[in-house]
Formats: structure tokens, sequence, C-alpha cells
């Protein structure tokens, strides 16, 4: 029985082929070793690894059985020795963290030297049913409660080798059967019975307690997690395709989200698109809180809220014009491949025949048209917003760019009568602030001529008086 039911869940569940390599993580304990020989008696191609995390005395002891067993089967093996209590005090984790990365990193950086198609582990049906209790415990929201699968790939491990787990829909029970049929005796682990770990109290307190109100309390929360893992596949469809549709652009440390197109989407998506930008940063994050997602949401669906906030995990949340910008600590908020000054204080001279070289490929030239031809005043009104004509006469050369100044006024084209504040003309352009000191102004003396990209002021348009022109134009090479 224990081998129909690996065989099955290791080609249907798992798809797993016979003729490709398979690394399979051995710690010594039951499952483990069940799924080594079970595999290898079913006819699959096998290698087994050992990491020994140095964390009991007999740990070096458990990895010489291993092996000693894979040699008996004439199965290649591999083994590491890793002090998982220094590594977890030096990166601030607890113990069980700490293993389960090195053993993933372990695990993994084997299988892809190898070339194997799919690293495969132990977890069992009681395996699966404690980790439903611990998401359930913690708040967590649907995919917590689906527990663990058959087969996913991780990016932070592999983006295309699986974690495989043939042994998930097999009870504990089964797979001792199974070993003692086989005379094999598995390593005894005396840590899984210290109830100072959580998942030890479920196992040892918590699971016996229940099973006092229901003796079938394992086989339904293992029914329900199987049952609630096909509505989360077809959510999760419906997220892919919300995604797309929300989506403006994202990288390694930052993503961002059009506002409007996101609170459109139910709730229920919703929430599941901002958990998903936060998985796609923070790929190490097992879970992310109820609170933490509410809150997120609440930022993006209330129109008063603007700016950046602190969110969870070394991330913020920014909102920016109609956008929800979800990035790591210490990253650029995004500035749109926008023609910016290269460093708040540049100061760059143009005259007749330099540029100013600006951000993304961007420069600012001029040049001196001599000849005013008729209709060229008309044509002055009608210029494209990266172009400006100013009245060569009433410049003052060399005309410089930089930034934004404390206080600074202006008299944009189209506002004979007043000036306004640089500042109030950002906003009514909508120009992000965080960009703002970085906006190329080109000064004639101490007054802008041309905010570059958006107008030119009154103070120097051409009339029919002008006799020549200046020519500023703001230019972009795409790099090839």
């Amino acid at each position: 029985m224990f081998l129909d039911d690996l065989k099955f869940a290791a080609i249907e569940k798992c798809g797993l082929k016979s003729d490709r390599l398979i690394l399979v993580g051995v710690s010594g304990g039951a499952d483990s070793l069940a799924l080594m020989f079970g595999l290898e008696i079913l006819g699959f191609q096998l290698k087994i690894a050992h990491l020994d995390h140095s964390l009991r005395e007999a740990s070096n002891e458990d990895a010489d059985y291993i092996e000693n067993l894979a040699a008996s089967r004439g199965l290649a093996f591999v083994r590491k020795r890793v002090d998982v209590g220094k590594a977890a005090e030096v990166q601030g984790q607890s113990i069980e963290e700490a293993a389960r990365h090195i053993r993933y990193k372990f695990l993994f950086e084997e299988a892809r030297t190898i070339g194997a198609q799919a690293v495969a582990v132990g977890h069992h049906a009681d395996d699966q049913v404690e980790t439903v209790l611990m998401h359930f415990l913690r708040g967590s929201a649907l995919p917590g409660l689906t527990g663990m699968a058959y087969k996913n790939i991780i990016p932070l491990w592999d983006p295309s080798i699986p974690l495989v787990r043939p042994l998930l829909g097999i009870w504990r029970a089964e797979i001792e059967a199974f070993l003692i049929e086989l005379g094999v005796e598995a390593r005894v682990d005396h840590t899984n019975q210290d109830v100072t770990y959580f998942r030890n109290r479920l196992r040892h307190e918590l699971i016996p307690e229940l099973e006092a109100y229901n003796p079938q309390i394992r086989a339904l929360i293992w029914r329900m997690s199987d049952v609630l893992r096909e509505e989360d596949r077809l959510l999760d469809e419906q997220t892919q395709t919300a995604w797309k549709v929300c989506l403006v652009m994202q990288n390694h440390n930052r993503i961002i989200l059009n506002i409007a197109r996101l609170i459109m989407q139910p709730p229920a998506l919703q929430r599941r698109l901002l958990r998903f930008a936060v998985s796609l940063l923070r790929p190490d994050l097992r879970d992310v809180g109820y609170d933490a997602i509410e809150r997120g949401l609440a930022f993006a669906n209330d129109p008063s809220q603007n700016g950046e906030i602190d969110y969870v995990a070394r991330l913020n949340l920014a909102k920016i014009d109609d956008t929800l910008i979800v990035k790591t600590w210490g990253s650029d908020l995004p500035d749109w491949d926008l023609p910016l000054l290269r460093s708040v204080d540049l100061e760059l001279t143009v005259n007749l025949q330099t540029t100013a070289a600006l951000r993304h490929g961007w420069s600012l030239q001029a040049r001196l048209i001599s000849e005013v031809k008729p209709g060229d005043l008309d044509k002055a009104n009608s210029l494209d917003p990266n172009e400006a004509w100013l009245d060569f006469d009433l410049v003052e050369m060399p005309l410089m760019v930089r930034g934004r100044q404390p206080g600074d006024r202006w008299q944009p084209l189209g506002m004979p009568d007043h000036t306004q504040k640089l500042k109030d003309f950002f906003i009514n352009e909508k120009i992000p602030e965080h960009v703002r000191d970085l906006w190329p102004l080109v000064y004639s003396g101490d007054e802008i001529a041309w905010v570059a990209g958006l107008r030119p002021s009154e103070a120097f348009k051409i009339t029919s008086s002008t006799q020549k022109i200046l020519y500023l134009k703001l230019i972009r090479k795409i790099a090839q």
C-alpha cells in the first residue's frame, strides 16, 4: 500500500520521471528514510544529500549512518556540516528558520550541480496537518491554510528546479510500518520531543487535545487543506490576470501598481495582489499578516494619503499620482526616465556650443536662430513641450541649468500680469514631489527662463519685435 501510494504521488502529483536524477534530502528520520528506500525500490534514479546541522552531539553519527545506508543501496551520497546555531545567531534568526534556509540552500545548490529534475523531501500527511494548524494560529490567509504543495517552484531557491513532497498524502504510521517491514531503523532526533519549539507543542500537546474532541481531526484538516488548495489555485489564476491589468513596472527592488485599477478589483483580489507584490520583493518571507495587508490597502484606497510609509519586512509603500509603489528600504522612488539633473547641486553652463547632460540619456541643447521668419510668432505657441523659443536679446548669457532654489517664483508663459510660486506650478503640472529638486530649470541671471519640458517664461517670449531667437530643446539619445 505504501509503495503504491508513493508511486502515484511521485508520478501523478509530483511529475517525477524515472529516467532522470532526483536529489533526495535525507535527515535520518523515518520519513526521509522511507522516501529514500521507497523511491529506490520503485526504480527512480537518486542521489542522497544530508546536511549536518551540528546541533546535537550525535549529528556526525547520523551523517555516517545515512552515508552507509546509501552505499549499501549503491546510491550516490553528498554531505555537508554547518554550525546552524552560530549562523542563526549571526543572522538574528531562530534555529528553525536558519536551519531551513541553510538546508534548502545546500540542497538546491547540489541539485543544480548534478542537473537534478527535482529536490525531494520527506514531508508527510502529519506534517501537513501541523503546518496548517501553525498557519491558522498565526492568522494566515487562504494560501497558508492550503499547507504545503506536492510540487512547487520556490524562486528563492531556484527558478526552475521544483521542490517535491511525494509523501504528503501518507501518514506517519504508514511510514513507520514500511520501515519496520524493511528492517530499517531510523535515527532518533530527541529535539523533536522538545515542546519549547512551536511545532513540537502542536504535535505533542494541541493535536492530541483536538483528537479528544474529534478522533478524525487530522484527516479532516488534511482534507480541508486539499480542498482549499484547489480553490486557492483558482483564485491565483484570477490574481495573475488582475496582476497584468494593475502592473505598471517591476524590478528587483520596486513594484509599481496602478491604483485606480487596483481598487477596482474585489477586496479579496486586492489583498492577494498586495501579498503577491510583497512576495516578489521578499521571497523568503513566509507569510504576510492580516494587519499588514489591511493597512496597505487602507493606504492605497484613501485619496487623502500620499507620500511614503514604512510597511513590512523592510519594505515601504508610496503613492505618487495614480500609482502605488512597493519598494525595498533605501531604493529610490521611480523617476520614470524623466530628464532630471544628475545631482541636486549640478550646475551646467549652456551657451551656443555646449550641451547640458541630464539623466537617462537626456540632454539640453541651445542654438541661435538668427533669422526670424514670418509666421514664427504663431509657431512659437505650438512647439513641442520639449522645445522653447526665447527672445535672445532679453536673456542674459550664458544661461545656467540648475535645480530649484528656496522660494523660487516665476512667470509662466500665458501669465502676463503676475508671478507664481514654482512649487505651485509643479503641483499643478502633477510633478512628483521627490523629483522636483532635480527638475532642470534654465535660468537667465536670477530669473527662470524655461522649466525644461514644461513651459517657457512669459518674460522672455518672442514678439513681433524679436530679432533673434534662442532655441532650447530637450533631446534624448536612447542607448542601442
